[in-house]
């Protein structure tokens, strides 16, 4: 029964076009943290948080990249805006994910401090990796 799962599970992450995470895609060096190919450096991030997002949460989500990916087509091509509009609402629901993993940088202009995600995902254990990752992210900075 284990294997079945882990063969619908990889089936699912194939038809959703993503890699789940795993605690080998993150290292953290004295100056920077390094998720896959992104780094980020530790002294410009003020605090780390790990949330469990709500549907709201992604409803905004969803209901952004499809005004986002649909814009230019409403500008130039109104008449196909609306099927565009739809399509593209229905390909972000391949967007949707269940945790959050995001820093607050440090201003570097007068806009301030802000929140960005760093990694977004869906299983428990992922979420169990990245309780990890926030508890030993806290410990350095």
């Amino acid at each position: 029964m284990e294997k079945s799962n882990l063969n619908i599970q990889t089936l699912v992450n194939v038809m959703l076009f993503r890699k789940p995470f795993v605690s080998d895609d993150f290292q953290i060096t004295s100056t920077e943290l390094i998720v896959r190919k992104d780094c980020y450096s530790l002294r410009k991030i003020n605090q780390i948080e790990l949330r469990q997002l709500s549907l709201k949460d992604n409803l905004v989500n969803i209901v952004t990249l499809a005004l986002v990916l649909s814009a230019a087509t409403w500008a130039f091509v109104p008449p196909a805006g609306i099927f565009v509009f739809a399509a593209s609402l229905l390909l972000s629901f391949v967007s949707l994910r269940k945790y959050e993993l995001r820093a607050e940088f440090r201003a570097t202009d007068e806009t301030g401090d802000h929140w960005v995600p760093i990694v977004r995902c869906c299983t428990e254990d992922e979420y169990s990796v990245l309780k990890e990752l926030q508890s030993e992210l806290q410990r350095k900075l």
